[in-house]
């Protein structure tokens, strides 16, 4: 075992820049993990100290968790196919190697744990990165999102979790122990003989144009489809998710094994191109595409992911924050102005939570609000729970408990019907407890209008029938206010007030503006105001996760680059024979630097089709009905949604190849020190 140990770690210090990069890429992701945790529990640390703040603000804690824990997952299993390639192209340079073991009495076994111990030394010392960087990844962005938000503008004091540590530590050890696994194995059952003798290219394989051409098929059929008869426009949660799944799943599974096939193609319709403005340079680097098409299909799957990711996160937030969650409020704001008495000061962001322990109203100020608003405002009383059955998103988005008459005087800031009217509704709810729902929360309780189902409260529980489907503000679920009883809630947290239109208004809302100031810790505020920091807010989220998201191209790029000095390594004596056939060191150097952007442009553009694609499938297949939104214009949304993300896609299309053509000339230009004979006499250097 000690002579095992000791193979590895020598395996690991001659090959030491490809062992680090791919620890990097692996303690990037880990980075990623941890600082979500801290940045979720930083932003209810300190403010959830009632039922009501925990209401309030536990949805943030949790969806911002799951957000960026999935950006920190995906990022680590790019890394996991850096790893394999990183691996599968050690092994196959180092056959002599296995072969002169092999002879010298070796097993199967041993070679195996040789090259696993390997790994494990290489992700052991990615999540030593991770587990560090993650504290300062997650400082960070608290930091650089503090001084630039009006919203996050405070987080709470929070330590490491012992828990998201070992999860991450777990995660990235598993994906590292993984991705070198199939390399490994083939490594320890080459025979002696066969480790001895040089590999050789598999040469073109007509089977990849032939799947390349069925899914060509599959996918023409499917857009054809979707472009003639959006499922947008008709179909209901649960389906409408279901289907979304089944099409994403089927667009990524055809260019996943199209991705060979249109490697193979850029070679030959790129090689009379760059022939013709290169000569020999563009003709060798066009053509070195099709050369070991595996290797660079797992290279290029590593950027892809992460530019798929840049476009999908950021077109699927632009789509829910911008077109769904405040599709209604924005509009009936404008119809029907509102202000809105508040405990806090909405306008201070998350410093307004500092110190505040009492999120509820008074009596006395409901009392004078109510009374100097009779017969020349609505007013809605606004109360905060959390019912994991109603939960919208996750288990912990809030719900609101709203009396439905003065829901009804407010006009549709709360809620539209698409199931369903008011007669029946207001039926229901004056006999017994009432809900008003988005189709998304009926479906999950396997419910539909008029069905009864049971919430669970801190006094047992309660059967409220559904009186109502359609959108909600921002989506969360309404109860009647035959659940203020059941959820032990005395006093609202807010007082929302419409003025009637006509004469008066002005001196109603001057009279409210003053009955605010006569009561210490309560501000009146303009409602479109509050929707417009929900908004910012919402923006404020997007920005740390393009954060996170430009970590996955790094990581990325990462990967492309290890392949690259892998390939200058191993392809020296190549390098030699054309020097020694006259070409020039510039010449050589060129079909390197060509290599590199080619894969850079084909990684980055594959990518944003990925992700456009992606986006656009789940736009058009859900369209409004998560939502419950009818006659949703399906396609101009997904056209509206994609334009943001298609900017940071072209970023990424343009930097991506400098990068990694800079990445490969560096030791490209290492390698070709000196005269075409001592190119010619050396091995691979490691790297």
């Amino acid at each position: 075992m000690r002579t095992i140990a000791h193979l590895a770690l020598r395996e690991l210090r001659r090959s030491w820049i490809r062992n680090l990069f791919a620890a990097l890429a692996v303690g990037i992701g880990i980075a990623t993990i941890i600082a979500s945790d801290l940045i979720s529990r930083a932003i209810t640390e300190e403010i959830a100290e009632s039922a009501e703040g925990k209401a309030i603000t536990a949805f943030m804690s949790e969806q911002l968790d799951v957000g960026l824990t999935a950006i920190g997952l995906v990022i680590t299993v790019g890394a996991g196919f850096l790893i394999f390639n990183a691996f599968a192209m050690s092994t196959t340079q180092r056959r002599e190697d296995f072969g002169r073991m092999r002879a010298v009495g070796m097993t199967h076994r041993q070679l195996l744990l040789m090259v696993l111990l390997e790994a494990i030394l290489t992700g052991a010392l990615g999540i030593v990165f991770g587990l560090l960087a993650g504290v300062g990844l997650g400082r960070g962005l608290m930091f650089l999102v503090t001084t630039t938000s009006d919203v996050f503008n405070r987080f709470g004091e929070v330590s490491l979790s012992p828990d998201r540590l070992l999860f991450g530590a777990t995660v990235g050890l598993a994906t590292t122990i993984i991705a070198a696994l199939l390399p490994a194995i083939r490594a320890s059952r080459t025979p002696p003989v066969a480790a001895m003798r040089a590999t050789s290219s598999s040469g073109r394989n007509l089977n990849q144009y032939r799947i390349a051409g069925g899914c060509a098929i599959l996918l023409t059929a499917m857009w054809i489809f979707l472009i003639v008869d959006p499922p947008g426009l008709w179909i209901l949660p649960p389906w409408s998710s279901y289907l979304t799944v089944a099409l994403i799943a089927l667009w990524l599974l055809c260019i996943g094994l199209s991705l060979p096939a249109i490697v193979g193609l850029s070679g030959v319709w790129l090689r009379r191109p760059l022939t013709a403005i290169l000569r020999l340079p563009g003709r060798l680097a066009a053509d070195n595409l099709r050369r070991a098409r595996a290797r660079v299909t797992f290279t290029l799957l590593t950027l892809i992911i992460g530019v798929a990711m840049i476009i999908g996160v950021t077109g699927y937030l632009g789509y829910w924050f911008e077109e769904l969650f405040f599709r209604n409020s924005e509009r009936s704001l404008k119809e029907n102005p509102g202000m809105g008495f508040f405990p806090l000061e909405i306008d201070a962001g998350l410093q307004a939570y500092e110190d505040v322990f009492d999120f509820t109203l008074t009596d006395n100020l409901i009392a004078e609000v109510e009374a100097a608003a009779e017969g020349h405002a609505a007013v809605v009383q606004g109360y905060f729970v959390l019912a994991p059955e109603l939960s919208f998103l996750g288990e912990h988005y809030f719900s609101f408990i709203i009396d439905p008459h003065s829901m009804q005087q407010s006009g549709e800031l709360f809620f539209t019907f698409t199931y369903g009217d008011w007669p029946h509704a207001l039926e229901i709810t004056d006999k017994d407890c009432g809900l008003f729902l988005t189709p998304t929360v009926a479906q999950k309780n396997n419910a539909w209008l008029y069905d009864t189902i049971p919430i669970q409260t801190p006094l047992g529980s309660l059967d409220c029938t559904i009186a109502g489907i359609g959108p909600t503000f921002v989506g969360a679920s309404i109860i009647s206010d035959a659940g203020l009883t059941a959820f032990n809630l005395t006093a609202p947290v807010t007082l929302s007030v419409f003025p009637h239109e006509g004469e008066g208004r002005d001196e109603i809302l001057a009279e409210f503006a003053a009955i605010a100031d006569r009561y210490t810790g309560v501000w009146f505020t303009d409602l479109s105001q509050v929707s417009k920091m929900q908004m910012e807010a919402m923006g404020t989220v997007r920005t740390m996760m393009s954060g996170l998201l430009f970590l996955a191209i790094l990581s990325a790029t990462l990967g492309v680059i290890n392949t690259a000095l892998i390939s200058v390594s191993e392809r020296r004596r190549e390098y030699g024979v054309l020097r020694a056939a006259g070409a020039t060191r510039r010449q050589v150097s060129a079909i390197v630097i060509v290599e590199g952007l080619l894969f850079g442009l084909i990684g980055a553009g594959v990518g944003i089709v990925v992700g456009t694609g992606v986006v656009v499938i789940h736009i058009v297949v859900s369209g409004g009905s998560v939502f419950g939104y009818p006659d949703f214009p399906v396609w101009e949304v997904a056209l509206a949604s994609i334009q943001p993300a298609l900017t940071r896609g072209i970023l990424a299309l343009v930097v991506s190849p400098m990068l990694i053509a800079l990445a490969s000339w560096l030791p490209a230009r290492a390698a070709l020190r000196g005269t075409a004979i001592e190119t010619l006499g050396r091995r691979e250097t490691p790297l």
